[in-house]
């Protein structure tokens, strides 16, 4: 195999034949017609050969001066997912948003295709204000906007005596537009699109008047670091809410970052007493003085480490090696002793903190860089806005209570770099304190999780990114395992004294959202157990709640944090008066509510229905609140498209079953409509409806109902018929004539059949557009345009389950 397959190429290198391994195959041909279909190729025509010879000269000589985004013009899926996003959030309401992103993985560009589709929309370019924090970005920003809007007279600076003319469409630093001040004479909303790029330092002074002075239509914050040095938020300034992120395996998978080889090692130190636990987190005046003390658990510590790092990473500790490290230490304290230690074992090593001089700092960085250190040991994250690609080992020294922290630390290490194939990570676990969370930090590593985290870890993480590997040592195996079980186990305990901490901590009052946002916990996880005000009233030590069909209704609740139509989730939050008897959305409300015909809970009417629901009220709090929740998180936008008959769906929102058979007048209240095999026959509309699950596991799934169900691009979907279809029976003339018998084919889907063990909704994709090709019999398999592209974030998961 290639060394470019095996590192950045997208390469199959395998014998196979059809009779042996026919689904092989199969694989491959799905997988080569996404490729094909995929934007992140396209046709080489003899024409082309001019601009490919400068992009292979690009790659090879990264510093030859020229356009370095000239390949971005389109998003790649990840971004198109992040804008979606975007587009949602604005159709919500929310017009300051954020978006995460890892240093590398084109955060500008995806500002700037934001922008083209205002330009789109618009019709106009709106004006347009960049900000950053330093001055070496900004042109390279707007070389970045100049290839997108394919306009090179776009934009001005603002910056070392460039000073603006037409102030249509700017690009400034933040210290030349505080000294110009410019929206005291143009307007504070003369700029009505505004991007601040490292938004990490909205908190400081330099940016408030940005915050509190402009007042634009748009607003959007780009960071790679979310939570700051100085403990100070950004979220305030962003409607307390982080509108988007590029998750770690997304940019690993797009070959956007260097891949890992984390290795778990077995830690010595017992941070497990409640000496070591303070205000929920760690306290980090007991880890140093454990980490740094003069027993005998400090030097066997330093010992664990050294010879890890032997075990791992042994030309470290060879006179001339390429080897650049950093160490995340729990305090000032313990970096010092770390970097002693280093010392005396030969490895050059030095400390940089908050408190390290200016120009002490800048030379130890200067040092790492061209080799004379190898290891610099620093607290949380290295200073904010330092890049040193080269790294390539990380040490996590210290337990990190915060999953955007470890990931910021991670991504220290995951630049590319010349001669840089992966980063080496040496993770020291030991046994943790109960309230500590080991499990979110391995989940947000998995490009998706089929199953629970235990199970991942045991299986030896299936789901990883290509080319990155996790490798626990037994007794750190050992440690993280029962951990993850306890915490799994422990839930009764963990959300009690969560919400304790919270009302003890905060000023604001406790909601769902709030909850969930700040605890990292799954929605789905915590309301099977009980209701949010079930937990609200076990944490404060009160009654629980009291209503009739209590029992009933929490599994109303799990559906209402699995749906996203804002008009029926607005019912939750603000419900109009009763639903009268005859409308198809009340009989869909109906089965959100209860789940079950209406004979199943002696309910008679749409009115009874409403009635019996509104009569436990703790269950309609506790669903207003996570209807909310649900709203402020949209991933793609959601709207309304023509049919050929009456239906309230609208396109890309999430929906149950019942609820789709209620939208299209197959289910009432009396019944729960026809049941079958993700087909679904409405003859009086004149209508197909399939229900697709992409992800088909042999538990759920029988030889003949396992068909191969996938999308090639966005447009294009690969869907087999039945297993008893022919292509001259009468559904099979129905499909291939669809067009001149004026039926509508109707696609819904989902990646898998449950959501964290609960029956995951459908993504409505609308109707098919065109029947593009049907192959065999029993089944058929048909190859449908959509008349409308799926939506990204279910693209993006759904071609590799191929």
């Amino acid at each position: 195999i290639s060394h470019a397959a095996m590192t950045h190429g997208l390469e199959w290198t395998v014998k196979v034949t059809a009779q042996d391994m026919p689904h092989i195959l199969d694989r491959f041909a799905a997988e080569f017609s996404a490729y094909w279909e995929s934007r992140s190729f396209e046709p080489f025509h003899e024409k082309d050969f001019g601009r490919f010879r400068d992009a292979i000269g690009s790659q090879r000589q990264p510093s030859t001066p020229g356009p370095r985004f000239f390949a971005e013009i389109n998003p790649r899926p990840f971004q198109s997912r992040i804008l979606e996003a975007l587009q949602a959030a604005r159709q919500n309401g929310n017009f300051r948003n954020l978006v995460v992103a890892a240093t590398g993985t084109g955060k500008t560009v995806i500002a700037a295709l934001d922008y083209r589709e205002q330009v789109r929309v618009k019709g106009h370019s709106p004006h347009l204000l960049f900000v950053v924090h330093r001055k070496e970005i900004l042109q390279q920003a707007l070389d970045c906007f100049r290839i997108v809007l394919r306009d090179q007279n776009f934009g001005e600076l603002l910056v070392d005596g460039n000073q603006p003319t037409e102030w249509r469409h700017v690009f400034a630093s933040v210290q030349s537009l505080n000294s110009q001040r410019p929206w005291e004479r143009l307007g504070r909303n003369h700029f009505v699109h505004v991007i601040v790029d490292e938004a990490h330092h909205g908190a400081a002074s330099s940016y408030r008047p940005l915050f509190e002075q402009l007042q634009p239509e748009l607003m959007l914050g780009l960071t790679a670091t979310p939570e700051r040095m100085d403990g100070s938020s950004i979220l305030p300034d962003f409607d307390n809410r982080m509108t988007a992120e590029i998750r770690l395996p997304e940019a690993l998978s797009e070959k956007l970052l260097c891949p890992f080889h984390y290795f778990g090692v077995a830690d010595n130190i017992d941070l497990s007493g409640e000496q070591f636990w303070r205000n929920g987190r760690y306290a980090v005046d007991a880890l140093e003085k454990i980490y740094t003390g003069d027993d005998i658990r400090a030097k066997q510590r330093i010992d664990v480490v050294l010879t890890a790092l032997q075990r791992y990473q042994p030309e470290i500790f060879e006179e001339h090696n390429n080897n650049k490290g950093i160490g995340f230490c729990a305090g000032v304290k313990h970096a010092q002793y770390m970097a002693e230690h280093f010392q005396t074992a030969g490895i050059k090593a030095e400390v940089v903190t908050g408190n390290t001089p200016r120009d002490e700092r800048e030379k130890n960085l200067r040092d790492l860089r061209n080799g004379d250190l190898k290891f610099i040991f620093t607290v949380d994250v290295l200073s904010e806005g330092i890049d040193i690609p080269e790294i390539n080992l990380v040490l996590f020294l210290r337990p990190t209570e915060s999953l955007t922290v470890f990931l910021q630390q991670l991504g220290r290490g995951l630049r590319h770099a010349p001669e840089k194939d992966c980063l080496t990570v040496l993770d020291f676990v030991g046994q943790t304190h109960r309230r500590y969370r080991l499990d979110t930090r391995y989940t947000a590593l998995l490009m998706r999780q089929r199953h629970r985290i235990d199970r991942e870890i045991e299986s030896d993480f299936p789901n990883l990114p290509p080319g990155c590997n996790i490798q626990l040592e037994r007794v750190a195996r050992e440690h993280i395992l029962k951990k993850i079980r306890m915490i799994l186990a422990d839930l009764n305990n963990f959300i009690p004294e969560a919400i304790q901490t919270w009302e003890q901590e905060s000023t604001k009052p406790l909601t769902f959202a709030q909850f969930i946002e700040s605890t990292g916990l799954s929605a789905i996880e915590l309301l099977r157990r009980h209701s949010w005000s079930e937990w609200k009233a076990i944490a404060r030590r009160q009654p629980l709640p009291q209503s009739p069909n209590l029992d009933n209704l929490r599994k109303s609740l799990l559906r209402i944090a699995l749906r996203d139509d804002p008009l029926m989730l607005q019912q939750f939050i603000t419900p109009s008066a009763p639903e009268s008897n005859n409308t198809l959305m009340a009989v869909a409300m109906h089965y959100i509510r209860w789940g079950k015909p209406g004979e199943s809970y002696e309910i008679k009417n749409i009115a009874d229905s409403v009635s019996r629901w509104n009569s436990n009220p703790s269950i309609v709090a506790d669903a207003a609140e996570i209807a909310q929740w649900r709203l402020r998180h949209p991933t793609t936008p959601i709207r309304k498209i023509s049919l050929p008959f009456s239906c309230f769906l609208q396109l890309h929102a999430a929906y149950g079953s019942a609820e789709i058979k209620a939208a299209l007048g197959l289910a009432t209240l009396e019944r729960a409509g026809p049941t079958g095999q993700g087909v679904i026959h409405a003859p009086d509309r004149k209508c197909y409806i399939h229900l697709v699950t992409f992800h088909k596991d042999e538990r759920n799934f029988s030889p003949t109902t396992r068909y191969r169900d996938y999308p090639v691009s966005g447009t294009q979907l690969h869907w087999e018929s039945q297993s008893t279809t022919a292509q001259t029976s009468a559904t099979g003339q129905n499909y291939l004539y669809f067009e001149e018998r004026g039926y509508t084919i109707l696609f819904f889907a989902r990646i898998d059949r449950k959501i964290d063990g609960e029956t995951a909704p459908f993504i409505y994709l609308g109707p098919a557009k065109r029947l593009i090709s049907a192959v065999g019999d029993r089944p058929i398999r048909m190859l449908w345009e959509l008349a409308y592209p799926m939506p990204a974030s279910l693209l993006e998961e759904a071609m590799p389950v191929v």
